[in-house]
């Protein structure tokens, strides 16, 4: 993060002495390192809530245009959900032990919510956001694509968005 501020503040000054426009201002959401086909999290990094909700915002920007913009050179296709997204999450520590909607399960093919989920079709990461599709049978028996958004705030903390909703953060729950 200082290094994006850095280089925008430099940019500002460099356009200031030069009466030319400033350059666009690098987008918070990208992040530096692009993640590989293995289990490694040594690409995932911890952000803030805000920056969570940004690496989502571009990851769904680029799902809605087919990958065709700027971020979708940082993000990569992988085999697996990667394991600093896997586990069992509440929205609380005491939504942990309660089979409701307040939960969801995450494996290294499927994610399951409540009464949702599926196994992944496609898996896509951009630093610390996920993107997983996965196919859901609607209750007319046709089958859709639903896509869930992950980000990581911390090794406890993530933030998932579906369904083109909010985000919210989820707590770790512990092994169970």
């Amino acid at each position: 993060m200082k290094q994006i501020a850095s280089a925008t503040a430099l940019a500002l000054i460099l356009a200031a002495c030069s009466d030319q426009e400033p350059a666009a201002e690098p987008e918070a959401d990208i992040a530096t390192a692009t993640p590989t086909a293995s289990d490694d999290d040594s690409a995932v990094e911890d952000i803030s809530a805000g920056d969570a909700d940004a690496a989502m915002d571009a990851m769904e920007r680029d799902d809605a245009t087919d990958g065709s913009t700027a971020n979708a050179s940082a993000r990569s296709e992988v085999q697996s959900i990667p394991a600093a997204f896997r586990g069992t999450w509440a929205t609380s520590p005491e939504n942990c032990s309660a089979r409701s909607f307040y939960r969801v399960t995450v494996k290294d093919d499927r994610v399951n919510f409540f009464e949702d989920g599926g196994f992944a079709s496609d898996i896509r990461v951009n630093g610390s956001a996920l993107a997983v599709t996965y196919p859901f049978e609607n209750p007319e028996g046709e089958t859709e694509n639903r896509v869930v958004y992950f980000a990581r705030e911390t090794e406890d903390r993530i933030r998932i968005r579906q369904g083109g909703g909010e985000s919210q953060t989820y707590v770790a729950c512990p092994d169970q």
